[in-house]
């Protein structure tokens, strides 16, 4: 260990290990909080603050066939960097530069160090003008590099997308050397013969490399912001609402739908002020109550969420309605038209409009809920966050399976955000009684009830220990080409071993997705290696067109076109002699996102964004 402490900050005390030794996955705060047990430490933590540096860690854990678990914040809630007892760790926090920005006209670049805490690069940023707009409620907490290779979503990603839309380069060290990706991709390198990895590196999870520098893409500060909230009977109108937002091209920077159980715990402001003042009122003295008696302080909340159908059945019955969050930023000409638009969509769909105050109170507290799901534990439950995602004709059999499993076992409730031209996240976040047990039937179940109606099973929080299994069935059939670049990059197998893509029985081959168009998602699944003419006369003879035209077949053209639009949805490709197909979603953090950077050649079909013929 000389060698390696002569170059790079090490350490073996207690507490640095033991500060390593977990994230914040909800079940390894359950385990400390029941059985005491805080996880595995690592065997050592190093604190490079160089790309050097990096390597000489990975030289020395790769002599040693020492497995590497590259540490951000510790904010990642599935698990990807829990500790291990044999392990380094690498924290990168001391890998926070942030460089001037490139201003490219209609948009800015930045390079930053991949150790920079969000709200620092966005506070830099401010300075001169700028932001990423990238606002996870985790921004205090998570870091740019634990963004790319998590694939996170923040609170705008309406307007401007998840973070490896923003995510224009990245900068790799592995154990066989480093590379670039994006815009650093030189044809050098590690991995080289594979061409560009760079949506290989996103959502890898560190299992590729320690990712050591981003240039992300920027945009000038908002100079107005329009927000404003209503009010819906039920959810289904306001998923109309939601819809015709993105689809009338209106780029919102915000909607957020919430659910009635959510409306009514959260206090959204959708019933009367007198019930409320009155539920209000009970609660607070039974809580005072409960409180002041020691004997019943831990069965605050055990008690109830030991009857998760009935307290669901009671919640759902005394709830009023939905509270729906929407926002415009940008121009003053532009948001006085777009919101003006706006407006009247949502209130044609049945809305009540609820004035400015839903939208500010939303946007002055969006950071704080990451914070608020500590004390469950210690009143003898668990509370946990499941985000899912699908097309919009998906989305009610996707919230009805998902809750209705998580209702099994806890009390839950939802949010709609991360809303999308062609489908929409949901939000789950649900609270049960606190024992290991309930706690994996309650995810089993509804990882199984996402897949199984052609949900992804991660939209934002990535798969780590937690969905590792259910993201590989997702994304099975390129799990051997992940297998053969990794073991390019990192032959000994060290960099965050198991995390990924876990051998699973792929089970039958699936069959060739049906050519098919979904109006109401406004896609279609097309021949990919079809010619020019004859698809775009068969769409045109339905009404349609392409949303992004393309000169030659689909598989000629499958780059990224901006940060809130997407290119490619789905596919089915041909890997091996085996057939792959890849779930149509509007965005996933199951893995990477291998659907536009397969062979072009292995392309069966694709599912690619439509537009109404004559649609501007």
């Amino acid at each position: 260990m000389a060698a390696l402490r002569a170059c790079v900050r090490v350490s073996d005390s207690p507490a640095e290990l033991r500060a390593h030794a977990r994230d914040l996955w909800p079940r390894g705060t359950l385990k400390l909080a029941t059985a005491h047990d805080p996880g595995a430490a690592p065997l050592l933590v190093a604190f490079p603050e160089s790309e050097q540096q990096v390597a000489a860690c990975l030289r020395y854990a790769s002599e040693r066939r020492m497995p590497v678990v590259p540490w951000g914040a510790g904010s990642g809630v599935c698990g990807a960097a829990a500790g291990r007892g044999d392990a380094l760790a690498i924290d990168i926090k001391g890998l926070r530069t942030i460089g001037p920005v490139e201003d490219r006209g209609a948009y800015g670049a930045v390079d930053v160090g991949a150790g920079v805490l969000g709200q620092h690069l966005e506070d830099a940023l401010e300075v001169g003008g700028w932001a990423t707009r990238h606002s996870p409620s985790s921004i205090w907490c998570s870091t740019v590099g634990g963004w790319a290779v998590g694939r996170s979503a923040g609170q705008f990603s309406s307007r401007y997308g998840k973070f490896e839309d923003m995510t224009l380069a990245t900068r790799v060290i592995t154990p066989s050397g480093a590379f670039g990706t994006g815009e650093w991709f030189d044809g050098s390198g590690p991995g080289s013969s594979w061409g560009d990895l760079h949506e290989w590196v996103l959502g890898s999870e560190g299992a590729l490399g320690v990712v050591t520098r981003v240039r992300a893409r920027v945009e000038r500060v908002a100079p107005v912001r329009w927000l404003r909230g209503y009010r819906f009977d039920a959810v289904e109108p306001a998923w109309a609402a939601m819809r015709a937002l993105l689809q009338a091209d209106l780029r919102p920077c915000a909607v957020r739908l919430y659910d009635a159980v959510d409306t009514k715990l959260a206090g959204k402001g959708t019933v009367g002020a007198s019930t409320s003042r009155r539920g209000a009122a009970w609660l607070a003295a039974l809580r005072e109550r409960v409180e002041a008696t020691p004997a019943l302080r831990k069965l605050t909340l055990a008690l109830p969420l030991s009857l998760p159908r009935l307290v669901n059945g009671i919640l759902q019955g005394v709830s009023g309605g939905c509270v729906l969050i929407v926002g415009f930023e940008g121009e003053a000409g532009e948001v006085a038209a777009t919101s003006e638009t706006g407006h009247a969509i949502v209130l044609a769909a049945g809305a009540v409009d609820l004035g400015a105050a839903p939208g500010e109170h939303w946007y002055a507290h969006r950071h704080e809920v990451s914070y608020k799901l500590a004390p469950v534990y210690s009143h003898g439950g668990f509370a946990d966050t499941m985000e899912v995602a699908a097309l919009w004709s998906r989305l009610p059999a996707l919230y009805a399976a998902v809750r209705s499993a998580l209702g099994r076992h806890g009390v839950v409730m939802a949010h709609f955000s991360h809303v999308y031209r062609e489908g929409c996240s949901i939000y789950f976040t649900f609270a049960g009684r606190g024992s290991l047990d309930v706690y994996d039937a309650a995810w089993a179940d509804a990882l199984v009830a996402a897949a199984s109606v052609g949900g992804t099973v991660a939209h934002h929080h990535g798969v780590g220990q937690l969905k590792q299994a259910a993201a590989a069935r997702e994304l099975a059939g390129i799990a051997p080409m992940f297998h053969a670049i990794r073991a390019t990059l990192d032959p000994d197998g060290i960099l965050n071993p198991g995390r990924l893509f876990p051998a699973i029985d792929p089970g039958p081959e699936p069959s060739r997705p049906a050519l098919d168009i979904d109006a109401v998602s406004r896609i279609a699944t097309l021949p990919a290696q079809e010619p020019a003419a004859e698809r775009d006369a068969r769409l045109a003879a339905l009404g349609w067109r392409l949303r992004h035209p393309v000169l030659g077949p689909l598989s000629s053209s499958l780059t990224r076109v901006a940060p809130d639009d997407t290119r490619v949805v789905g596919a089915s490709a041909i890997l091996e002699g085996r057939r792959v197909v890849l779930l149509p979603v509007p965005r996933s953090s199951a893995g990477p996102d291998a659907r536009r950077v397969l062979p072009a050649a292995a392309y069966e079909t694709l599912t690619v964004p439509i537009a109404p013929l004559g649609a501007g």
